[in-house]
């Protein structure tokens, strides 16, 4: 039977005990900023936009009393009819990005949109094929996504696992990730002209082994492994962890722990040493789900939670980010034990308490749609 994601329990403890905390904490730390800079925030939402009436719920996220709008929204929807619905619930499609996100943050000019813009053909009377139209409309999204920049939260809340078989390992999706945090450390907000020191991100991936890509698995497995081999605060919290240090004991025991660890530190190496962030990670959630079509098979979903902090003066000293960030941060990340949902959630206190959560943010959400 299909999930329910909007009232799914295991999504919700997710939403509620991860994304809620870590916007708060979010939020605190821009306190002291231009009252004029709301919160911006981010999301893949879906048609329901839980997440962002949650926040609205919480009194992180603001609605603006004039206009109607929720301020510093942003999110990115590729079915035509649930970006309607998402622009009406938040207020507005301005701050919305149709079409899929790779295509949106990968795309590159060539000899149909080089030099052009879709407001040409009007000015100049030229008519473009359907298709260049099309591609002059995803360059337009992808100047107008690169020019939001920076948010103060980004929820990849996205579909599908991040090494798939038979593509590249750095496949567009990825590629699509390690984009947005160039954009990140680059941009400025436009009202002061200052840079983004401190963000959140929230990150999901499918996970099942038989549907990543074995060379991806290999290299992650032998980063994880030179990490035990030579630094022993690593391999200390691997142990006290798991009782070995044999990374192929974990992955074949437990390959959704293994991956919860190797991609996060993955991330971690990249934020650090090529754009300058050092990344506290934590909570990193996990639980199961069961395929459809296929009885008796599981794959699980990963819902990391990691704080992106800006190395001041980054690429403009000879100093650069020691080993020793990279050291503390990894180390951290396997001493946080990871949290398995499904255990949680037989809790019954619990579940109650998830489904009045619910009940209370679809009532918001369904107030604003009823007043469209």
């Amino acid at each position: 039977m299909p999930v329910n994601y909007e009232t799914d329990p295991l999504k919700h403890y997710v939403r509620k005990y991860g994304w809620l905390t870590a916007a708060r904490q979010q939020k605190h730390t821009i306190r002291n900023r231009s009252k004029r800079i709301p919160l911006r925030y981010f999301t893949f939402c879906a048609a329901g936009a839980i997440d962002v009436f949650m926040l609205e719920h919480e009194g992180i996220l603001k609605r603006s009393g004039e206009t109607g709008r929720l301020e510093g929204v942003y999110f990115c929807e590729e079915d035509d009819e649930d970006f309607g619905r998402i622009a009406d619930l938040i207020g507005t499609p301005e701050n919305g990005f149709r079409g899929t996100f790779e295509d949106i943050v990968l795309f590159e000019d060539d000899e149909d949109t080089d030099g052009k813009e879709l407001k040409d053909e009007l000015e100049s009377g030229n008519v473009y094929s359907d298709e260049v139209r099309e591609k002059l409309g995803r360059k337009d999204t992808h100047y107008r996504l690169r020019k939001a920049f920076p948010f103060d939260i980004i929820n990849l809340d996205v579909c599908g696992v991040m090494f798939p078989p038979k593509r590249d390992i750095i496949a567009p999706l990825l590629e699509s990730i390690i984009q947005i945090l160039a954009w990140q450390t680059e941009s400025k907000f436009s009202i002061n002209e200052r840079e983004c020191k401190r963000f959140t991100l929230f990150l999901t991936s499918h996970i099942d082994p038989n549907d990543t890509n074995q060379h991806a698995i290999e290299q992650l497995e032998n980063r994880v492994i030179e990490n035990i081999h030579t630094n022993k605060g690593f391999q200390d919290a691997f142990v006290r962890q798991y009782g070995h240090n044999q990374v192929p004991k974990l992955i074949h025991e437990n390959f959704a722990e293994f991956f919860s660890i190797a991609f996060p530190k993955f991330m971690i190496h990249e934020a650090l040493f090529r754009f300058g962030w050092k990344v506290t990670c934590g909570p990193t959630y996990l639980y199961n789900r069961d395929y459809r079509r296929e009885e008796n098979r599981q794959y699980q979903i990963m819902h990391a939670v990691s704080v992106y902090e800006r190395i001041p003066n980054f690429g403009k000293s000879l100093d650069t980010p020691s080993v020793n960030q990279y050291t503390q941060s990894v180390i951290q990340l396997v001493n946080d034990k990871i949290k398995w949902i499904d255990e949680i959630i037989g809790d019954s206190d619990i579940t109650r308490e998830l489904e009045e959560d619910l009940n209370q943010i679809i009532t918001l959400r369904d107030h604003h749609h009823n007043l469209q």
